[in-house]
């Protein structure tokens, strides 16, 4: 197909609007950029008229202006016209099917418009229709808010109320039961008051009565002792010789043998405590003789040492005036002889004793004879030897109120600083002082506390009173003997303290 040259769109349309003019075609049908759009929609269909109206571009009128050579001009344009004509055929029909085209484009157009303006109509209804449920809604919303609002409120003072009033139900509850409980307690008090009150008066009878009974066996039993002992030692009436003699030979030797003139073994069991008590109290003293062969305990009693010293494994025998008390011992297994403690310790060798104890034994002693048996045991003592003496604590004043004067056979007390002052003038490298059961802290005098009084120095005579009052009630003296120079013992320094 032949190239086409460029066409000047806008000559031509100005060709033809002037054409157009000149066969009458008005001249405001121009289009101009600024018009509205309902002038260009006038416009549009003016040049849709002049298409169609300029599509038979062969009934064109042929005229010229010149004067002269006009008719040879025209008549020239007439043979090109014919020319021409089969050109001229396909550009009206180009011309017409263009028109034709653009008229079906300018309708469809026009359709779509009107479709557009029906929807962006139905749109606006629809979107006013929307609008007024928003607003619908958002009146029900707001509404509702309120609703929940109120229903927040009167859900927070419900419960509020209800806490109040579980509050209030929960102090009442707890007022009566801590009334509840008051009266119980009250009652509980009253009636365990009776229930202890009555096993107090339960226990006191059946502890006297046990006590009555224990002693009553114990009785029995130190008098089969003696007797059994008598017999032994041929102390007895010889067999009888006939049945008749016999009543009188036993009643011999209950006279004689089976009734002491006081049963300090009775006493003792009484007042003192159980074996159990005296072997708690003296276990302390144990590890003083640690190592020791050879150890002695003067009034040795029912042998409560004795048996914690066989439990260490340590060698020991007892002496004790009581022949009751010696015999236990005998019963017991242990090593122990009735005599005279001077005249057992007379009996040793010098230096051959690796320790001497003795428990309540010098307050029922002369102070004189104290000093001796001090001396003795000294002597009797080998090197680096030790000596525990315990007795009744007289700093303590309790004691004479509750126990020493209760034995009729102490001759008196014995100070600390006396005992102790006893062992260093007899030669002893070291001596200490224990003290032990102390008097129970409930009896004790309580200190005052007064808001904005001065009371320290009541209270510390309070303290001193307390001291002297209820203090400990046994004490011991405890002296080591120095060992002789050369050999293995205690330490000087340790001496020296």
């Amino acid at each position: 197909m032949d190239e086409v040259e460029d066409i000047d769109v806008e000559q031509i349309m100005a060709e033809a609007r002037q054409s157009i003019a000149s066969r009458g075609i008005a001249e405001d049908s121009t289009v101009r950029a600024d018009v509205r759009p309902g002038a260009r929609r006038g416009q549009a269909a003016s040049d849709l008229s002049y298409l169609h109206a300029a599509a038979d571009i062969q009934n064109i009128p042929l005229t010229s202006h010149r004067p002269v050579v006009g008719s040879v001009v025209v008549a020239v344009k007439k043979v090109l016209q014919q020319l021409l004509t089969p050109i001229f055929n396909r550009q009206v029909a180009y011309n017409s099917a263009s028109a034709l085209a653009l008229t079906q484009t300018r309708e469809e157009l026009a359709a779509l418009d009107l479709r557009q303006k029906q929807a962006e109509q139905t749109a606006a209804e629809q979107l006013a229709g929307l609008d007024k449920r928003e607003a619908a809604v958002a009146l029900q919303v707001e509404s509702l808010e309120r609703l929940v609002a109120q229903a927040t409120d009167v859900e927070a003072r419900l419960r509020q109320e209800l806490l109040d009033r579980d509050q209030r139900h929960q102090d009442a509850l707890r007022e009566a039961r801590a009334r509840a409980d008051a009266r119980a307690e009250l009652l509980l008090a009253s009636r365990e008051a009776r229930i202890q009150e009555e096993v107090r008066r339960l226990w006191e009878a059946l502890g006297a009565t046990g006590r009555e009974a224990t002693e009553r066996v114990s009785r029995a039993e130190r008098k089969l002792r003696r007797i059994l002992h008598a017999m032994d030692e041929g102390d007895a009436v010889r067999e009888p010789r006939s049945p008749e003699t016999a009543p009188a030979n036993v009643e011999a030797i209950s006279r004689h043998v089976t009734e002491p003139a006081f049963d300090y073994a009775g006493f003792e069991e009484r007042f003192r405590g159980t074996e159990d008590d005296i072997k708690n109290r003296q276990r302390a003293y144990l590890p003083y003789f640690a190592g020791s062969a050879r150890v002695l305990d003067i009034g040795c009693g029912r042998g409560e040492f004795l048996e914690l010293l066989r439990g260490a494994g340590i060698e020991a025998r007892g002496v004790d005036l009581d022949l009751d008390m010696v015999l236990l011992c005998k019963d017991k297994g242990l090593d122990a002889e009735r005599g005279d403690a001077f005249a057992a310790l007379e009996a040793i060798e010098d230096a051959s004793l690796g320790g001497v104890f003795s428990a309540q034994l010098i307050e029922h002693l002369h102070p004189l004879r104290v000093i001796e048996l001090v001396r003795l045991c000294h002597k009797k003592l080998a090197p680096n030897g030790v000596l525990v003496l315990e007795t009744p604590n007289p700093a303590c004043l309790m004691v004479f109120a509750e126990s020493f004067y209760m034995d009729p056979s102490h001759v008196q007390p014995v100070h600390p600083k006396t005992m102790e002052y006893l062992l260093e003038a007899a030669g002893f490298g070291k001596v200490a002082l224990a003290f032990s059961a102390p008097v129970d802290p409930a009896a004790q005098i309580p200190s005052l506390e007064v808001p904005g009084a001065d009371l320290d120095a009541f209270n510390r005579g309070i303290e001193r009173l307390n001291s002297l009052l209820f203090g400990f009630q046994d004490y011991a003296v405890i002296g080591w003997k120095a060992p002789v120079a050369g050999r293995q013992g205690i330490p000087a320094a340790e001496l020296a303290r």
